[in-house]
């Protein structure tokens, strides 16, 4: 009998370790094993989200600053519409060049002699307004309109400027001058 219950001691240990092993293996497969799965998962997918945040914050930091710049240019947009010469045709930009013209020439001191629109031209793919002046006047007075004209800073240029000299008493200049303002038309507008 000694025989017997040794060997029904190891087939007891033997069982009692097997079910163990078992219970472990089944452990391992049924709860230890999907749970480390879903804990690794639930990690990735956090690091995931973590990247998310990270590149929305990336990307409201470079929205923020779009919304500033947009403001700069809005107003330097204002800025250089007030450069503009105002009309909404190009007859009535070279009429209020003139009459801009006629106000800074009597301001200076500069006798207007004859003023009329000269036919339009181009500019790159623009059209300009063309104001021809015939002007009498010295020296110091043109400057003095000149002056004038460079200061209003607008979006005009004198194109042709000729100068003669008449001698008499008094000294004086005869100028002939064309100047031409920017016409946007509809481009103005935007």
């Amino acid at each position: 009998m000694k025989g017997s219950l040794i060997t029904n001691r190891n087939q007891s240990a033997l069982v009692r370790y097997g079910v163990i092993v078992i219970v472990l293996i089944l452990w391992y497969a049924l709860i230890y094993s999907p749970i480390t799965a879903r804990i690794e998962s639930m990690q990735a997918s956090s690091e995931g989200q973590e990247l998310r945040i990270q590149r929305l914050k990336s990307r409201i930091k470079k929205l923020s600053t779009i919304d500033k710049d947009l403001a700069k240019e809005k107003k330097r947009l204002g800025e250089l519409k007030k450069r503009l010469i105002p009309g909404a045709t190009l007859q009535l930009v070279a009429t209020n060049m003139q009459n801009d013209f006629l106000q800074k020439a009597k301001k200076a001191g500069v006798e207007v002699l004859v003023y009329r629109s000269g036919s339009p031209r181009r500019w790159r793919d623009y059209r300009l307004a063309v104001a021809i002046f015939n002007l009498k006047c010295d020296l110091s007075h043109f400057l003095d309109l000149l002056d004038a004209i460079y200061r209003e800073n607008r979006f005009q240029r004198i194109n042709n400027v000729n100068f003669s000299t008449i001698r008499g008493r008094k000294s004086e200049l005869r100028i002939n001058m064309e100047i031409e303002g920017l016409f946007l038309g509809e481009k103005a507008k935007l």
